[in-house]
């Protein structure tokens, strides 16, 4: 996890996903049982998760073999936890709980996002990427709208349905802002300065336009995180993410609406 590279200590990606998936657990752990005294702190000190793995994204973009399985895996993470929580608010209905996770969808977008940057670099030298990166941003700018449609009150009950498994800027958790996140990322990727500027920036325009009361812009903390990242990948650990992201949720959910049904 940590190792000294030219005589300072830093942290590879695995201790960064580490580090991000026990912070976000302790989130987690506010959300399903704020409403039995979780404290407070636990949802602060896990708004450094998403940039944590947002910039992990970007590193897992640059290194994939296939950029399209990659986008692949996160949609059908995406699809696996949607409809997860949809059966379970269905089977064990929490009035104090509404499961809207979807960090799977923001991380889908996120590096969609990444795809058609990189696809529309160069219209003459590869004209089919060029089409395929116009596709993609076709469907990052018109997925918002058609999801509107489906959510409308004039829609059918299964077309609001399908809603729940089409990743949009305007559904997924972070929204415009956290895919916008992502593509700086991945534009100032090998420039840790850049990258973590551009995360301060961000906190100190949410702490004056949301004022200190709104916790969000405590993801400027991930800053220093990014700084120590060694550009290592460490122990590899593919598809225990995928597992454990909507496991861990069910888990708390069923634990709060069993063991205190308020």
């Amino acid at each position: 996890m940590f190792s000294k590279i030219n005589g300072h200590w830093g942290i590879n990606s695995f201790g960064l996903k580490v580090i991000g998936i026990v912070l976000m657990v302790a989130d987690h752990i506010h959300e399903m049982f704020y409403y039995v005294g979780a404290p407070e702190f636990l949802t602060m000190v896990g708004r450094v998760v998403a940039p944590i793995f947002l910039f992990l994204a970007a590193e897992g973009y640059h290194y994939t073999h296939s950029k399209i399985k990659y986008l692949r895996n996160l949609l059908i993470g995406f699809w696996i936890t949607a409809l997860m929580e949809m059966l379970l608010q269905n089977w064990l209905p929490n009035q104090h709980i509404v499961l809207i996770n979807s960090i799977f969808g923001t991380l889908f977008l996120g590096v969609l996002a990444m795809w058609v940057f990189d696809s529309l670099k160069h219209p003459r030298q590869a004209p089919k990427t060029f089409g395929w990166g116009l596709l993609g941003l076709a469907y990052l700018l018109l997925s918002n709208v058609l999801v509107i449609l489906l959510l409308s009150a004039n829609s059918a009950p299964n077309l609001a349905r399908f809603a729940l498994f089409l990743p949009t800027a305007l559904t997924v958790e972070g929204g415009f802002i956290f895919i916008l996140l992502a593509l700086f990322f991945h534009i100032f990727r090998g420039k840790k300065w850049l990258q973590a500027g551009v995360l301060v920036i961000l906190g100190l325009a949410l702490f004056f336009l949301n004022g200190h009361g709104d916790f969000a812009w405590l993801l400027v903390f991930a800053a220093p995180l990014i700084l120590l990242y060694t550009g290592k990948e460490g122990r590899k650990e593919k598809w225990f993410f995928y597992i454990f992201y909507p496991s861990h949720i069910a888990l708390l959910y069923i634990i709060a609406t069993l063991c205190f049904p308020k």
